[in-house]
């Protein structure tokens, strides 16, 4: 499992996986799909291969140097159970370590299994 911070040339490879899950519409309709591409280079992502096989992407935002904010988190569905989200976001944990960093969240179970604490409406991530 590799995992990369996101260049153009993995463009195509993550929107054509979110496209297939009808839930991420609001990032690859007509109307959002220029934007979104411009934010995935301008936020801090980080994509997960497996071979040459996409297997998922995260998507965070920096606040200004307080805190960082998980924004998206994708595995494709066929490599779930295999701990990518995990990684990724392990891998924001340690690029960003003197940060707090919290998940935006609309998967509260995944991250309560991840143990991590749920601060208001975000969750904080902690080792």
């Amino acid at each position: 499992m590799d995992i990369i911070r996101y260049k153009r040339e993995h463009e195509n490879d993550l929107l054509a996986a979110i496209k297939l899950d009808p839930n991420w519409h609001i990032f690859t309709n007509d109307v959002a799909a220029d934007k979104y591409r411009k934010r995935l280079q301008e936020s801090i992502t980080y994509v997960c291969y497996e071979g040459k096989t996409f297997s998922g992407y995260l998507r965070a935002l920096l606040d200004d140097d307080f805190a960082i904010y998980i924004s998206e988190l994708f595995v494709v569905p066929e490599m779930s159970n295999r701990k990518i989200g995990r990684t990724l976001i392990s891998k924001l944990r340690s690029d960003f370590s003197y940060l707090t960093v919290y998940a935006l969240s609309d998967e509260d179970a995944y991250y309560e299994k991840l143990g991590y604490t749920k601060v208001g409406s975000v969750f904080e991530v902690h080792q």
